[in-house]
């Protein structure tokens, strides 16, 4: 006779991350990323509810993270699937953002700060993110590196981040 374990699910997380440009400057934000909860600058954006659709957690994320109003993403800028042991099989979508209003106030607490960036600024500034699944997405898309849409499979296990795949 066998016996089953049930295990409980482990929730699945979904993040939106948007792109705003005005002219040659980028949206960001500041907030505790850092391995040791140090102050970092970032795209905006955060988890996908339970019971939102992609787009309309990219518009709450906007407007508590940035203060601004967007309208519906215009292109898929990058994907980005992390098994990690806290978060097997997460899903980052990040989105261009063309149609948006309203003054950088953040209102949500662990924003610092939100401002647009002279993108080279921008690039220096993302390049300090500590973790290369977060920085090496971003920071090739906004280069040209890699094109519109490349999905970044990544396998992290304790500090080790490994990219295993992308295309």
């Amino acid at each position: 006779m066998t016996t089953e374990t049930s295990r409980a699910p482990v929730p699945r997380v979904q993040l939106v991350i948007g792109i705003v440009r005005r002219s040659n400057e980028i949206l960001l934000v500041r907030e505790r990323l850092g391995i040791d909860g140090e102050l970092l600058w970032s795209l905006p954006g955060g988890g996908v509810e339970d019971g939102e659709l992609m787009h309309e957690a990219l518009r709450r994320e906007m407007r508590e993270e940035t203060g601004l109003l967007v309208g519906d993403p215009v292109r898929t800028a990058f994907l980005i699937h992390i098994d990690s042991e806290q978060c097997p099989s997460a899903l980052a979508a990040a989105f261009e953002i063309d149609e948006w209003s309203g003054e950088v106030a953040p209102r949500d607490d662990d924003i610092e700060q939100a401002a647009f960036v002279p993108l080279p600024d921008a690039l220096k500034l993302l390049g300090e993110l500590d973790s290369a699944t977060q920085r090496e997405p971003i920071v090739s898309y906004l280069t040209g590196d890699v094109a519109p849409g490349t999905t970044w499979l990544y396998r992290n296990r304790g500090m080790e981040e490994r990219l295993v795949a992308r295309w």
